[in-house]
């Protein structure tokens, strides 16, 4: 097989290919835009076809990924096969840039978003695990945001399985900053602890913008990162604004000993939820994946007496408020002016019976509620109460305002401009040239609003996309230049 055919994309029916989205060690990754229905997704293209040996751990693989790919911070799987050339291939849900390292890479989260971040991918982890899957990789490359800017984790386990190591190659298939000391003493068995492992190193980068062991401006070699991380405590996070109880909790879950570590991904969760009530934080919703046996047994709700933020089930009966007619009985006395007659008494005795019919016929509602508990349809999600902030919509970041571009008078160069979307914006900007049939150019980040670029012939167009200082990204505002001489006018 040859290196140019891996560099390639691959025809694949019912799909037409837009760009390169990027490539990792065993498999390159492509916008596509999917026929029927309509819509465009990433096609994660393995550069070993089915002649290479994993087509059966490829297609176990895929087979497990769809059982959680439901899941809400889980990148959605649409399908999977093998290309016109050979190559197998997985039809993924699009995420739209900055994944999660690209937003690092400009400075930490705040500790509210990184406590979010961090709990529901937890929720992803924790329902990976019920069903099989140990992810093996998880770090903040993995992390994408959906067109909602929710986080969701992807590339599950495809890494670890996909080619054969080499002798001398006992790092390869692992991220070495976000690996877990047993894996990089030479251990491969696939064990949820080092996923507990890689999800704090993931946290703690989050909260400091680099991985756990890694030196700022330094040069080691990964091989004295490894030692750090196999040797070394945890070093303190250096944040103010940081109690020590989440320190204590990355400590645990980042201990040496996987035995120490919290035994499952959910309790993980319910640790950083209990930093963020101490912080005064809304609760971050946990989704959790539930077998049919787990569902029917939540619906006792004796299983959920000791939970006092008791896992709701992800299928709700509609609430019907039915009014309730409470009577009025006069309790006046001879004081009050109207003697105890005996329609006085007729009155106290009619009021008392409509109490306890009240009653009888709410304790027939009860009843009548739980013995229908069996008809219900099995539920197969659950989760924790949800934040106050759980609306999508509602952390929307607004695109940059105004965007124009002009061509120079030598016609060589287009300069766009636009403002921020915001008064008193303190945020950054991304942008990146669009280019027809070809390979987007690199996403590049200014605090400025007006940027160069090269006249191309025909049109000239770019993409700005406005970041908020917690590190949520606009929707692309986008605008094409006429390079034709003479001619500056704006294409939208």
């Amino acid at each position: 097989m040859s290196q140019g055919r891996e560099d390639s994309p691959p025809s694949i029916p019912g799909f037409t290919y837009i760009r390169d989205l990027g490539a990792g060690g065993y498999s390159r990754v492509y916008l596509y835009e999917q026929h029927m229905p309509q819509r465009e997704v990433a096609v994660k293209v393995m550069n070993c076809g089915v002649s290479g040996g994993p087509d059966s751990r490829f297609e176990s693989e895929a087979n497990l990924m769809a059982r959680v790919s439901s899941h809400p911070a889980i990148l959605s799987i649409y399908g999977a096969g093998t290309a016109v050339d050979n190559r197998l291939f997985l039809v993924m849900e699009y995420c739209p840039p900055p994944q999660l390292s690209t937003v690092l890479s400009r400075g930490p989260l705040s500790v509210a978003d990184a406590l979010s971040t961090t709990i529901q991918i937890a929720g992803a982890v924790e329902s990976a695990h019920r069903v099989g899957i140990v992810h093996r990789d998880i770090k903040p490359a993995n992390i994408l945001f959906t067109a909602y800017r929710r986080p969701v984790l992807s590339d599950f386990g495809i890494s670890a399985m996909s080619g054969p190591r080499g002798e001398n190659d006992e790092l390869r298939g692992m991220s070495v900053p976000w690996a877990p000391p047993e894996q990089l003493v030479g251990s491969h068995t696939a064990d949820p602890a080092s996923d507990i492992y890689s999800l704090a190193a993931t946290a703690y980068a989050m909260l400091t913008g680099r991985s756990p062991f890694e030196i700022p401006e330094s040069s080691d070699s990964v091989y004295e990162l490894s030692r750090r991380i196999i040797k070394d405590q945890l070093p303190p996070l250096g944040r103010q604004d940081v109690p020590p109880s989440l320190y204590r909790v990355l400590s645990v879950a980042m201990d040496k000993d996987p035995a120490r570590r919290y035994p499952t991904a959910l309790a993980l969760a319910r640790a950083l939820q209990q930093v963020e009530a101490e912080l005064g934080l809304p609760m971050t919703a946990v989704d959790l994946f539930h077998t049919e046996e787990d569902s029917e047994a939540a619906h006792d709700a004796d299983a959920l007496v000791d939970d006092d933020k008791a896992t709701r089930l992800g299928v709700f009966e509609p609430f019907v408020e039915t009014a309730t007619h409470v009577p009025v009985v006069d309790i006046r006395t001879e004081a009050d002016g109207e003697p105890e007659t005996g329609t006085r008494r007729s009155r106290l005795l009619i009021g008392a019976l409509a109490v306890v019919v009240t009653a009888a016929a709410v304790t027939t509602a009860v009843v009548t509620s739980r013995m229908s508990e069996h008809s219900r349809p099995v539920a197969t999600f659950a989760t924790l109460a949800p934040a106050a902030s759980a609306d999508p919509l509602g952390t929307s970041v607004a695109a940059p305002r105004g965007l124009t571009g002009a061509l120079s008078e030598d016609g060589t160069a287009v300069t766009f401009t636009w403002e921020a979307p915001e008064d008193d914006w303190d945020g950054s900007f991304l942008f990146r040239e669009d280019v027809a049939g070809e390979s987007d150019s690199a996403m590049q980040s200014t605090q400025a609003t007006t940027v160069q670029l090269p006249a191309r012939t025909g049109n000239t167009c770019i993409e700005v996309y406005s970041v908020r200082s917690d590190g949520r990204t606009s929707s692309p505002a986008s605008v094409c230049v006429s390079t034709e001489a003479g001619n500056d006018a704006n294409v939208g």
